[in-house]
C-alpha cells in the first residue's frame, strides 16, 4: 500500500474548504467513460464531476475532515435547495446555519457527525471558509493587499474588460513595486508552511525558486486570463466567491449535480487503496496534485497500480505545481502524454499556482 504523505502530514484539521484546481480541464479532458476516481480534497471538482452523466464518481481523501467536508456539500446539494444551500456552505450570509445543518445532518457517516459535533463553528461561519489554505488567504486579502494597492485598484481588476485593457492596467497600475515584493514576504516555504500548505508538501521541492515561481504564475493570471470571472482570483483577493461562484456551485450547475448526486460515492483512504477494494476499473482520474508529494520511486509504484484499474482510453488529469511528475515518462508503453491538449488547458487555467496540467491517456493497461 502506499505510504507517503499521510505518514508526515497533519490532516487532523481542513487543510482545503474548497478545491484549488479548475474543473474546466477535468471536464474537457475527460471526453468520454462513466466511472470517474476523484482526489476529493473540498470535494468541488468531484461533484463537478457528476454534470457528465456517470454511473460512478468516487471521491477519495485520506483526511476524516475532508471527507466531512464532502460529505456536507453532497447532502446540501441532494436534500437543500439551491437558495439554501448557498446560505450553508458560506457562500450567502446566514445567521441560522446550524439550524439548516440539522436537515442534512443525520445522512453523514457517523465520523462526520461527530467531527462537526466538536467543531460547530465550522458549520456557523460557513464551511467554504474554514479551511487551513483558506485561512492563509483570508490574512493574506485582509492584511497585505491593503499594504499594496487601494480599493480602487482592486475593484477596477474585477470590472470586465478585453484581455488587452486587462494586460494595460496590469503592466501600468497592478505590478508595482510592492505587488512584486510581497511575493518574496508572503510566499516562501516557511510562510506557506506555517499558514497555508503543510511544510511536507515541500519535500521535493527547490524551496529557493518558490516565490520566482508563484509570482511568474500570477504575472500570467493577472495579465493573461480574463479575472472578472475567475473564482480563485475572486477568493484570493475578496476572501468570497462574489463574481464568480465555483463550477458546482452556479446554479445551471448546481441543478444537473443534483440529479446525479447518488453516482458519488465518498471514500476514505489512500486512492490506491480504493481502488484496490473496488474491484472495477476506471474511464478517468482526478490526480490533483498527489505525485508531489512523492519521491520518484513512489510516484512509478503509484501510477503502476492506478493503471491497473484502469480502462484502454482512461485519461489520467493531474497538475505539477513544483515538481516535475509525468506518469507516460515513466511509463511510455502505456500512456500516451496528450501534449497538445494539456498545453492547451494549462494556458487557460484558472488556478495559477501549477507549473503544468497534464493529461496522459493509456493505451495499454497490461
Amino acid at each position: 500500500m502506499y505510504k507517503g504523505i499521510e505518514t508526515r502530514a497533519k490532516f487532523d484539521k481542513i487543510r482545503y474548504a474548497n478545491c484549488w484546481e479548475d474543473p474546466e480541464l477535468l471536464l474537457e479532458s475527460f471526453d468520454i467513460g462513466k466511472k470517474y476516481i476523484s482526489i476529493a480534497s473540498g470535494g468541488d471538482n468531484s461533484l463537478s464531476l457528476l454534470v457528465k452523466n456517470p454511473e460512478i464518481v468516487y471521491a477519495v481523501d485520506l483526511s476524516i475532515p475532508q471527507i466531512a467536508c464532502c460529505e456536507l456539500k453532497k447532502y446540501a446539494v441532494k436534500f437543500l435547495d439551491y437558495d439554501t444551500f448557498l446560505k450553508l456552505l458560506g457562500f450567502k450570509t446566514c445567521d441560522n446555519r446550524l439550524e439548516i445543518y440539522k436537515l442534512v445532518e443525520e445522512n453523514l457517516s457517523l465520523q462526520s457527525r461527530y467531527y462537526f459535533e466538536h467543531n460547530p463553528e465550522i458549520i456557523k461561519d460557513g464551511i467554504i471558509h474554514q479551511g487551513k489554505f483558506e485561512h492563509y488567504f483570508q490574512i493574506f486579502a485582509t492584511k497585505i493587499m491593503p499594504l499594496v494597492h487601494n480599493q480602487k485598484n482592486l475593484t477596477e481588476l474585477f470590472l470586465p474588460k478585453s484581455i488587452q485593457a486587462q494586460k494595460l492596467f496590469y503592466d501600468k497600475t497592478w505590478n508595482n513595486w510592492r505587488f512584486k515584493a510581497l511575493f518574496k514576504v508572503f510566499f516562501n516555504k516557511f510562510v506557506m508552511g506555517r499558514l497555508g500548505r503543510d511544510k511536507e508538501f515541500f519535500k521535493y521541492v527547490d524551496t529557493a525558486m518558490i516565490s520566482k515561481n508563484i509570482k511568474e504564475r500570477t504575472d500570467r493570471a493577472l495579465r493573461d486570463v480574463p479575472t472578472w470571472n475567475n473564482p480563485f482570483v475572486n477568493y484570493i483577493l475578496l476572501n468570497n466567491f462574489d463574481y464568480a461562484l465555483p463550477h458546482y456551485a452556479k446554479e445551471q450547475n448546481f441543478n444537473i449535480i443534483k440529479q446525479n448526486i447518488d453516482a458519488l460515492e465518498i471514500k476514505t483512504g489512500t486512492i490506491n487503496e480504493v481502488v484496490n477494494a473496488s474491484e472495477m476499473k476506471f474511464d478517468g482520474f482526478n490526480l490533483s496534485d498527489i505525485f508531489e508529494y512523492m519521491d520518484r520511486g513512489l510516484f512509478k509504484e503509484i501510477s503502476s497500480q492506478l493503471l491497473s484499474f484502469s480502462n484502454v482510453g482512461a485519461k489520467f488529469c493531474y497538475w505539477n505545481m513544483m515538481v516535475d511528475r509525468r506518469i507516460s515518462e515513466i511509463l511510455p508503453k502505456n500512456f500516451e502524454y496528450k501534449k497538445e491538449l494539456s498545453q492547451e488547458l494549462y494556458l487557460r487555467d484558472r488556478a495559477f499556482f501549477y507549473k503544468n496540467f497534464i493529461v496522459d491517456e493509456v493505451i495499454k493497461n497490461v
